[in-house]
């Protein structure tokens, strides 16, 4: 294998304002926040990345995947891969809709019971990543990060 190597190469300033990267600060904190939320549900064999999709599947009752995927701003095929594991629990349903061209989900009753026990959890794992926030303004920051995901579209 063949490496090409750079003859400049950049500064150390250049190496520090590049470890200050906005991408590289939010996938940071998500990876601390995604293990946050899996120890919060583990109890429930649910993971951080599952709990999304599970309360979107519950929140359209019976979507299209499209649909589902725009909102959480997934792919289609990565939402497909992640489905699996909740549809082999039986948590959501993947089938064809009536017009037998798109696929569509929905929660199941257990998956809604699920949702419904492990709300305490969330509720509690939520209070306290609000916390650990500092009393920002959540709801402004969230708004933010909306508005960045879809410009990057």
């Amino acid at each position: 294998m063949y490496i090409h190597r750079m003859k400049a190469e950049l500064s150390p300033a250049a190496i520090a304002e590049m470890d200050g990267c906005v991408c590289l600060a939010l996938r940071r904190a998500s990876r601390t926040l995604t293990r946050f939320y899996d120890r919060a549900f583990r109890a429930h064999r649910l993971r951080a990345t599952q709990f999304p999709i599970l309360v979107a599947a519950c929140k359209h009752g019976t979507a299209p995947l499209a649909e589902v995927a725009e909102s959480l701003g997934m792919d289609r095929t990565t939402l497909l891969r992640n489905l699996r594991p909740l549809a082999r629990r039986r948590l959501v349903e993947v089938s064809l809709g009536a017009d037998s061209k798109r696929t569509e989900i929905r929660a199941t009753p257990t998956g809604r019971a699920l949702i419904a026990r492990l709300y305490p959890e969330w509720k509690k794992a939520q209070g306290h990543a609000l916390k650990a926030l500092g009393g920002q303004d959540l709801s402004r920051s969230l708004d933010t990060l909306g508005a960045m995901a879809r410009s990057a579209r």
